[in-house]
């Protein structure tokens, strides 16, 4: 009877463990991107992955919090940055709570210490593209004229999570949970921040549309004289 060596069964029993947390095609999906595998692709990946990265969204959201803040638009900055990083703690506050275990070792190509779920990418590159994307759409007429830019947003997180499970940080499940919460977030900051109220102030958004649709009047009464007595 051949004996198995402790490193080696503590070895399996991890990996077994790690297998263990993944959801239904969690398992397929992953075999399936580590089997089409190429020096190419894994470079892309590696190159999109940066860009949801933290110290990548900081900068992201940080830069264009204070060109709005330059620009006194106050409302938009605070918009940006309070939700890009209430967004972070709360991405951390649910890794902490489900502590979910990542994919196993021999499928990862870079190097992670923390929880699988959500994914921290996918989530928080949803959050922040899209509060940049809906801050770009109050500020700038031109946006709003060319709506077709702001997809670059959902196009980006959508690919950074997809990179995620291809280097083997996340599973599947980790990634769409990630654009799911992401998602909702941005909506829910979207309604808090931009709802209709009872007094809009007079630079939003709402008061410049309800100003352009109202008809101006560019008649021009005649003065009014003294009674004609004849």
């Amino acid at each position: 009877m051949l004996m198995q060596s402790p490193v080696s069964s503590q070895a399996e029993l991890l990996q077994s463990s790690d297998q263990a947390t993944s959801f239904g095609p969690d398992q397929y999906v992953l075999d399936w991107m580590v089997d089409h595998r190429t020096d190419t692709w894994t470079a892309v990946m590696k190159a999109i992955t940066t860009l949801g990265n933290t110290t990548t969204l900081f900068v992201v959201a940080t830069v264009v919090t204070i060109a709005f803040a330059i620009g006194r638009k106050w409302r938009l900055a605070l918009f940006v940055g309070l939700g890009s990083a209430a967004g972070s703690l709360l991405m951390v506050f649910l890794k902490e709570l489900f502590g979910r275990e990542r994919p196993p070792v021999p499928d990862r190509m870079i190097d992670l210490s923390s929880h699988s779920f959500p994914s921290g990418h996918a989530m928080c590159s949803t959050i922040v593209y899209g509060l940049v994307a809906v801050a770009l759409y109050q500020a700038s007429p031109w946006v709003r004229s060319h709506v077709w830019v702001l997809l670059f947003a959902p196009l980006l997180a959508l690919s950074i999570g997809i990179s995620r499970v291809y280097l083997g940080a996340h599973w599947m499940t980790d990634v769409v949970a990630g654009w799911i919460l992401g998602a909702l977030f941005v909506a829910g900051a979207t309604w808090i921040t931009f709802r209709p109220g009872p007094a809009e102030p007079p630079d939003s958004l709402a008061a410049q549309q309800a100003s352009a649709d109202t008809p101006q009047n560019t008649r021009t009464d005649p003065p009014q004289g003294p009674p004609d007595k004849s």
